[in-house]
């Protein structure tokens, strides 16, 4: 039986001249449920606008094939809080990992 692994992350963007480019990954883990939870807390809006140069992509990606599962328009103030709080997650979910592995 051919196991499929599915893992998730957030992919950072700003716009450039020549379109958006990524400038920085998040690696959320496999547990759709953390992963989900991280993301619903963080700062943005779904409404594109002339001023969207910045934006946060949830993704799931499943044996090499990504799937857009939600985006975040952010100003560069709402980059700073979300980076705080992604890395604040994931921390605690490593830490929590590595205590019940023990």
């Amino acid at each position: 039986m051919y196991h499929m692994e599915t893992i998730y992350y957030i992919d950072l963007h700003i716009k450039t001249p020549d379109g958006f480019e990524t400038y920085g990954t998040f690696y959320l883990g496999s547990n759709r449920e953390k992963a989900k939870a991280i993301f619903s807390q963080l700062k943005g809006t779904d409404e594109v606008s002339e001023k969207s140069i910045l934006h946060m992509d949830f993704t799931e990606m499943t044996n090499g094939i990504p799937l857009p599962i939600q985006i975040l328009h952010c100003t560069i103030d709402d980059i700073a809080v979300n980076s705080r709080i992604i890395t604040k997650d994931i921390f605690k979910n490593l830490a929590l990992e590595n205590k019940l592995s023990r």
